[in-house]
């Protein structure tokens, strides 16, 4: 994945979340910065990994992608050209509808569509991807997004955070997810009904 990052970006940091692989050695070996980040909820550290790394960067633009090799780096410059041309704070890569309907099996598909719906019915907002893993924040947004969510809850935390809060512009611009490397230790029931249960909270308490 590192070697696919573009030539332009100007900063590359990979947070390690209790990897069982040779994670750490692999991106010290291409000259890349490391960060070991521990904690966990429930053995889940997704979110603590991302806002690691948020702390961490010093650029006015930060990328967020999960480290799996199913997010197409290649059209960052696309991306950020939207978010500037735009004037946008946050940009989040939308998979769907997919270029390739082998890369999300079924399942996975109906289950962000149906958080999809959710948040629609709770916020009133439309957002067509609300797990993606792939985003572009400001870094002046940062504060604003208020992000605190360790788990795998900081990705929809990151839109519907975005898309409510009236100070913030939020966009999606469609990308062509790809079949990811490695096995994915999530399970998947679970963390969908993890996410149901935090969108409805999440709504509750702040909105």
């Amino acid at each position: 994945m590192v070697r696919g990052i573009p030539e332009f970006v100007d900063e590359t940091i990979v947070i390690s979340n209790r990897s069982t692989d040779n994670t750490v050695e692999a991106a010290e070996a291409v000259g890349v910065k490391v960060i070991e980040e521990d904690r966990a909820i429930k053995g889940i550290g997704y979110g603590y990994a991302h806002l690691s790394g948020i702390a961490a960067a010093t650029g006015d633009l930060i990328v967020g992608a999960d480290g799996d090799g199913t997010y197409p780096l290649d059209v960052l410059d696309r991306v950020i050209d939207q978010l500037i041309d735009g004037n946008i704070d946050v940009i989040s890569c939308n998979r769907y509808p997919l270029f390739d309907n082998t890369s999300i099996s079924i399942k996975l598909r109906l289950g962000v569509w149906l958080l999809n719906q959710e948040v629609r019915l709770l916020y009133g907002v439309r957002i067509r991807d609300t797990l993606s893993g792939m985003w572009v924040i400001r870094r002046s947004a940062v504060e604003r997004l208020a992000l605190n969510q360790g788990d795998w809850n900081l990705s929809p935390q990151v839109k519907i955070n975005a898309v409510t809060n009236k100070e913030l512009s939020f966009a999606e611009f469609h990308v062509n997810q790809r079949s990811r490397f490695g096995d994915s230790h999530q399970q998947y029931f679970s963390t969908g009904l993890s996410h149901a249960g935090w969108i409805l909270k999440n709504r509750l308490i702040h909105h």
